[in-house]
């Protein structure tokens, strides 16, 4: 698998580029970020890549970042969605604002995007949500937050459950406390008192 292509940027056209590596031009259907992203023409650019392999094609799709790719992944998992279908969801809204809007089921949002139905929409909602909302509390970033901090999470996740609270409604609490107070993240007490809050 072609994990990712750094080499000169040869031409650039929305959305496709075509990078030089080692002689060869890879053509590559990007997301709009990974095309905002790239550098002028005759200028070295790396791009995160999926090759998907048809009968009758391979197909290159690039992203800006790991998070982009994984993100089309996820979406092209979907019954029902092409990795063309994808790559135009993945790009409409962009990879963050995607994930809140799968997360807070905003159907609005998500039929906004150019070929996406109500169907769809709520395919990516039902199929997608709870995967979303769990990498959302419990993904440990490298460099951001340690082991540590995710078993805080996840005590503070059960102690609200417990409580009897919508796991859902639980780990948005979580999420809203994290990025609004981190000070309160630190230890799982002030965390669970924190998210209380909001629930």
């Amino acid at each position: 698998m072609i994990a990712h292509i750094r080499g000169i940027l040869t031409s650039k056209e929305p959305f496709t580029l075509v990078i030089e590596a080692h002689g060869i031009g890879y053509e590559i259907f990007s997301t709009q970020e990974a095309y905002e992203k790239a550098p002028g023409e005759g200028q070295e650019y790396r791009v995160f890549t999926r090759l998907i392999v048809r009968e009758d094609s391979q197909t290159l799709y690039g992203f800006a970042t790991k998070d982009e790719r994984t993100l089309f992944d996820q979406v092209i998992s979907v019954s029902g969605i092409g990795p063309k279908t994808g790559l135009t969801i993945v790009s409409a809204l962009g990879a963050n604002a995607l994930k809140e809007a799968i997360r807070g089921r905003d159907l609005i949002a998500l039929t906004g995007i150019p070929g996406v139905g109500k169907k769809t929409a709520e395919r990516l909602v039902v199929e997608l949500r709870d995967k979303l909302l769990k990498e959302e509390v419990f993904t440990v970033e490298v460099g951001s937050v340690d082991s540590s901090s995710a078993k805080i999470r996840q005590e503070a996740l059960a102690a609200l459950v417990a409580l009897g609270y919508n796991r859902g409604d639980a780990e948005k609490a979580i999420r809203n406390v994290i990025k609004n107070q981190p000070e309160e993240s630190e230890k799982v007490e002030r965390l669970i008192k924190a998210a209380l809050k909001s629930v």
